[in-house]
């Protein structure tokens, strides 16, 4: 059985490999196969590109991620405090906390702009997220409903 400061690890590494990834990719984002390999080279991107204003930005994808993660461990520490252990109070909290760095406001519910994640600057930058996404974070109204939208796939 893995010990918790072996699960913490694998839990760092995955975020971090997750977030190496993502600040690789973010400069072919929204391009073609035949885009990328014309750009780069017939490997395709191995290097660092820029992306957002700079190189290894992340997108919305990591952003996202982080405040996942915020609201899982809110979640958690909820439950070991409190004894109430309930991840769908913290993790809508940490997504409204997101659509707050992306210039936007929840239409119906106070959001506490709380915390080590939403204090860093960087992470006020938009890249690029969807607009369903955005929308729905907008419109949700809170624990027990769910957030609305027609769309059919990620783009939009």
């Amino acid at each position: 059985m893995r010990s918790e400061r072996e699960a913490q690890d694998h839990f760092k590494g995955c975020l971090l490999g997750g977030t190496e990834g993502d600040a690789l990719g973010g400069a072919v984002e929204f391009m073609s196969r035949t885009e990328i390999l014309d750009r780069f080279d017939p490997d395709g991107i191995a290097n660092y590109a820029e992306a957002y204003g700079g190189k290894v930005k992340i997108t919305d994808d990591t952003q996202m991620t982080l405040f996942t993660a915020e609201g899982l461990l809110r979640g958690q520490m909820r439950g070991v405090s409190k004894g109430i252990k309930s991840f769908e109070h913290t993790v809508a909290g940490a997504y409204l906390r997101w659509l707050a760095t992306q210039g936007y406001e929840n239409y119906h519910l106070p959001v506490m702009l709380d915390g080590w994640l939403y204090q860093q600057p960087e992470l006020h930058s938009q890249r690029a997220p969807g607009m369903t996404c955005l929308s729905a974070l907008r419109d949700y109204e809170g624990a027990g409903e769910i957030a609305g939208n027609d769309s059919k796939g990620c783009i939009g």
